[in-house]
Parts: structure tokens; C-alpha cells; sequence
């Protein structure tokens, strides 16, 4: 019996297989773990390059007029006729509406007669005053008839200029009637119609007496390079357009306090059709332009630690390299020591499920590389 037992083969115990069996589970996850841990990460490459380098300044903004005139009657009047309505252009002196009239050319017509009268009641004064003069040496009238014909000359002469200046009152009035414009631009607004009542004082049209410009509100932080003269580019919201050129021709003084924005007015070279007051602008002013810059576009630049680098690939692996820069563009940004124009930086390293790190294993995938 002792030699069988002695033969017999050893038992495992559960707990034993268990402990096998869970060392085997971490023994395989971990070496899966290793295999991508270790497996190099695809990217997309792309290499410094030599081009135009424009640094720009961005701000938002509305098209307005730098000087809107409000226009009113100088009387109580209905209204006969409108000739104009809002997005017509007008000029200087030009009639916008017209009043009723026929009280006011009435007045004329009496104040007309009324001169005409006393026209003629100075110049019979002024006669019968001049007969007077040889009478009065020859002692054929008294000093006393001559001094009432002069008298009666010098009221004839008053009268007449009280006429004038009434007949001047109703001739104003009377030109009141037609409303005109006072100065050469765009009706914006009308609040009138033919067979409303007007006031003094109250407006009815509105004009832009001069050309349009883009009023941008620009960060505070961003205005330091800004000068009068700079050109700019505008980008309206119903074009597709980014043509429409202009110059800054106005900065402000003061900072918004609450959102912490300079007003930058932009005067544009020529207005593109079928814009209005208003409308909402894009705009880029040019602060610094280098023709011949080492560039690399802006997914390639990485912010570590408040310093600027990008990631090249070396030998299979990301390598981190500090980077110094110079003039910064709507795309690129220029580079002025740290890499050369035969370096491989990977694009938009930080992005995806696998931030690239120093030092990672990396892949270039074929045609991934760009210039």
C-alpha cells in the first residue's frame, strides 16, 4: 500500500489553477499593452517652407456712415408728393417731398401786390419831394410844406422796405414747402406719405451725407501695432468675397470698458453692390508683411509650458524642439531659430486619441507628407 500511495501522481489544488490562471491574464494584457504602448503612432508631416508671410490684425464689425444727417420740415404741412425713398442716392439741394402750397403762393401774390404798392407810393414821394426843392429856394412854399413832403418821402421808403421783408417771409415759406436735402448721399430712411402731416422738428428722412466705413471693434490686446494708413482687408457677410481693400483711417481713444475692444474705423476703396448700413464685416488689418519667411502653418506649433516648440520626427520617434518666432499670420507663423527647412514636423501633434509625446515612436505614412 505505501509503494502505491508513493506512485501516485500530485494533485493541484483549485486555488492553485486560479492563481496560474489570473498570473497568465496579466502576463497576456500586459504584453498587449506593450504592443501598443510600443506600436508607432501615423502622422502627418509636413516641412518648414520659404512664401510670403502676412501678420494681421482681426476685428469684427458694421458698415456705417460717418455722417448722418436728419431731415425735418421747417413747417406744418400735408404732404402732396414724395420723389424719393430710402437706398436712393440725392444730392445737395435736392427737393425730397413737397407740401400743400396753396396758402403760401397766395401770401406771395398780396405780398407781391403790397410792394409793388409801395414801390410806387416812394417813387410818386420821392417826386413830389424833388418839385419841392427849387419852390422852397424861391420861397414859393413854406419850410414847414417842404419838411412834410420830405417826411412823407421818408415813410413812403419804409413802407416799401416792410413789404420787402414781408414779401421775403412768405417767399421762405413758400420754398419751405419743398423739402430738400442737405447734402449729397444715401436716404437711409423715409417716415412720410403723400397725405400725411408734418411737423417742425420731427424727422422724416435720414441721409448719409458721406461715403460709407467699416466701424470694427478689435481687441485691446491686438490694437498695439495698429497706425493710421494701414491696409486692410473686408469681408462682408452676404459676399463671398474677401476683396473689398481699404485702409484704417480712424482709432479711437478710448476701450470699450466691458468688453475690452478699440473701435477701428476702415475706409474701403470701393463698395461692392447691394451692401447696406449695418451689414456685418469681417476685418483683417496688416500690421508687418515678409516676403522671404521660414513659415510653418499654425497646427504645427505646440505650446509646452508657455514656450513655443513643435515635434519633429527623428529616427522613428518624436523629438521636441523649442522653437523662436517671428511675425504670426492668418495660416503660418514665422520661425526664426529651432528647425531648418529639412526638418519633418508632425501636424497637430496633440490631437486625436493619442497625443504625440517626446521621444513617442511615430510612423510617416506614404504621400503623407506635405509642403
Amino acid at each position: 500500500m505505501s509503494d502505491d500511495k508513493s506512485k501516485r501522481t500530485p494533485r493541484i489544488s483549485r486555488r492553485t489553477l486560479r492563481i496560474v490562471g489570473w498570473f497568465l491574464l496579466v502576463a497576456v494584457l500586459t504584453a498587449v499593452a506593450w504592443l501598443i504602448i510600443s506600436r508607432p503612432t501615423p502622422v502627418k508631416t509636413v516641412r518648414p517652407e520659404r512664401g510670403e508671410l502676412v501678420a494681421e490684425v482681426f476685428g469684427t464689425g458694421t458698415l456705417e456712415a460717418k455722417v448722418v444727417v436728419g431731415v425735418s420740415s421747417k413747417i406744418i404741412g400735408k404732404v402732396v408728393e414724395v420723389l424719393v425713398d430710402q437706398g436712393d442716392t440725392v444730392t445737395d439741394g435736392q427737393t425730397l417731398a413737397r407740401l400743400e402750397d396753396k396758402d403760401f403762393r397766395d401770401a406771395v401774390q398780396v405780398a407781391t401786390a403790397q410792394r409793388n404798392q409801395a414801390e410806387a407810393v416812394l417813387a410818386k414821394a420821392k417826386v413830389d419831394f424833388e418839385r419841392q426843392r427849387p419852390l422852397l429856394a424861391k420861397n414859393f412854399v413854406s419850410q414847414a410844406d417842404f419838411d412834410a413832403y420830405e417826411t412823407g418821402a421818408r415813410v413812403a421808403e419804409a413802407q416799401l422796405k416792410t413789404a420787402v421783408a414781408t414779401l421775403g417771409v412768405v417767399q421762405a415759406k413758400l420754398a419751405d414747402t419743398h423739402i430738400t436735402s442737405p447734402a449729397s448721399g444715401l436716404v437711409i430712411t423715409r417716415n412720410l406719405e403723400v397725405g400725411s402731416t408734418v411737423v417742425p422738428g420731427a424727422p422724416i428722412f435720414r441721409v448719409a451725407a458721406s461715403t460709407p466705413w467699416v466701424a470694427a471693434q478689435v481687441d485691446e490686446r491686438a490694437t498695439g501695432e495698429l497706425r493710421l494708413g494701414q491696409p486692410a482687408r473686408v469681408a462682408f457677410e452676404t459676399t463671398l468675397s474677401l476683396g473689398v481693400a481699404g485702409q484704417v483711417a480712424r482709432l479711437s481713444a478710448e476701450v470699450d470698458r466691458v468688453t475690452e475692444e478699440r473701435e477701428v474705423d476702415i475706409t474701403l476703396g470701393h463698395l461692392p453692390d447691394n451692401l447696406f448700413l449695418g451689414q456685418r464685416a469681417d476685418v483683417y488689418i496688416e500690421t508687418a508683411r515678409k516676403g522671404d519667411a521660414l513659415r510653418i502653418p499654425l497646427a504645427v506649433l505646440v505650446l509646452q509650458e508657455s514656450r513655443a516648440g513643435v515635434f519633429a520626427v527623428v529616427d522613428g520617434r518624436a523629438r521636441w524642439r523649442p522653437v523662436q518666432l517671428g511675425l504670426r499670420g492668418r495660416n503660418f507663423v514665422e520661425i526664426l531659430h529651432g528647425v531648418s527647412e529639412q526638418d519633418v514636423l508632425i501636424v497637430s501633434p496633440l490631437a486625436g486619441k493619442t497625443p504625440i509625446t517626446d521621444d513617442a515612436p511615430v510612423t510617416v505614412a506614404a504621400n503623407r507628407e506635405a509642403q
